[in-house]
């Protein structure tokens, strides 16, 4: 399957193009979006911010969050750490866009297949947007390797995805500061209870994660997120710099 791609100028123009997507979706009654944290969901939640619209019937999913054990039970990070999922969504999206607590949804690293139901329960997800690791291509915490079919899960992050997140979120120095466990969506759920999905992919430290995204046409487990091309009504979004690197060697 070929996902559509779209190349705007910069990641401001991409924000915009997707939170226009997200108010659309929102103008029929409801949104239950799904959203990574870091950079590159930042544009999409400023733009909707910016838009200044009623954004009371928007609903957020998000795919994953660090974890710790104590005892036999998992911890989710303490939101107020800088490099917390669900403190970047506190931050970037349920303050600056008036939404309440009960905005949000977020796995269960103790019941990680109730995830599944609660989607359900919602309807399931009308827009998921997706981000690419850069170095290793994982996807929420799914790193290479991944089965297709696998569930909402405990994973223990590799190396490469630590790598990655480093970048992820400004306060990590090196790979030893990211935590070693996190809850994630797993790659079957992406799939199944989505209506449609977005890959975000902006700056010129994504330009090989775009490569590899738009040369494949179904999932590879070696990059995970190419689970997008799986996903239905799926788009590809990207900024002139992802992009420049595969239009220098004439990838389509």
């Amino acid at each position: 399957m070929t996902t559509p791609i779209t190349v705007v100028p910069d990641a401001a123009r991409l924000g915009e193009a997707v939170a226009q997507r997200i108010l659309e979706q929102l103008s029929t009654g409801r949104a239950i979006v799904g959203f990574p944290a870091g950079r590159s969901a930042t544009p999409v939640a400023a733009a909707l911010k910016e838009s200044g619209a009623d954004l009371d019937g928007l609903q957020i999913v998000m795919m994953d969050e660090y974890v710790t054990r104590q005892g036999s039970h998992w911890e989710l990070l303490d939101p107020h750490t800088p490099h917390s999922c669900i403190g970047w969504a506190e931050r970037n999206l349920l303050g600056p866009l008036g939404l309440g607590p009960t905005s949000l949804l977020t796995p269960d690293p103790n019941e990680p297949e109730a995830f599944r139901q609660e989607i359900l329960d919602r309807g399931g997800i009308d827009l998921f947007l997706l981000a690419s690791g850069q170095g290793d291509g994982h996807v929420a915490l799914n790193g290479p390797g991944t089965p297709r079919h696998a569930p909402t899960r405990v994973v223990e992050l590799p190396e490469s995805t630590r790598r990655d997140n480093v970048s992820t979120f400004p306060n990590l120095q090196s790979p030893a500061d990211v935590p070693t466990y996190g809850v994630t969506i797993g790659t079957a759920e992406l799939v199944e209870l989505s209506h449609s999905a977005v890959m975000l992919l902006w700056g010129e430290n994504k330009a090989y994660a775009f490569d590899r995204i738009t040369q494949a046409d179904q999932y590879d487990p070696l990059w995970p997120a190419t689970i997008v091309h799986d996903c239905r009504n799926a788009l590809i979004y990207a900024d002139e710099e992802a992009a420049q690197k595969s239009e220098r060697e004439g990838v389509s």
